[in-house]
């Protein structure tokens, strides 16, 4: 019987790290990421996946990556140019088809980061003030503590 071995780092030659492959690992990636710091607030399963719901759909990540923009480095703008311009296989449903184009872009880079191992960038850039501020914008006032959690 064959065995296929599970490796605990995903290693993908820079040549392969593809539109698609830096934003299917980008969004798995921030949605591991949002619900880490939902849970870490609310303990409540309805109230946890609503609040993720919030923070990982496509106009959240749109309006992220707009307050990202001014402190990305000039690799990390080609990456999120390379997401957003990338060919849309259908049409979203419930958002304008720049706001999801905005979107893959963030989550190339989120993708690109996870892959060179640059976690930190992603965590200081979802530091950032405007940011903490805009994801809090989506909890109730009692329970706004980003900075806590995170």
């Amino acid at each position: 019987m064959n065995t296929t071995h599970f490796e605990a780092e995903l290693t993908i030659p820079e040549c392969e790290h593809s539109s698609f492959t830096l934003s299917y690992l980008g969004d798995a990636f921030f949605e591991l990421w949002c619900r880490q710091n939902i849970l870490q607030r609310f303990q409540n399963r309805k109230t946890v996946h609503l609040h993720v719901v919030q923070w990982v759909r496509c106009q959240t990540q749109a309006q992220l990556s707009k307050l990202l923009q001014p402190y990305l480095t000039t690799e990390e703008e080609m990456i999120f140019r390379q997401g957003r311009n990338s060919k849309t296989i259908s049409p979203p449903k419930h958002a304008a088809i720049k706001e999801y184009r905005a979107a893959t872009g963030f989550e190339c880079l989120v993708g690109y980061w996870y892959l060179k191992k640059q976690t930190k960038r992603f965590e200081e850039l979802m530091s950032q003030e405007k940011v903490k501020e805009y994801l809090e914008s989506f909890l109730p006032t009692s329970k706004k503590s980003f900075t806590n959690a995170a």
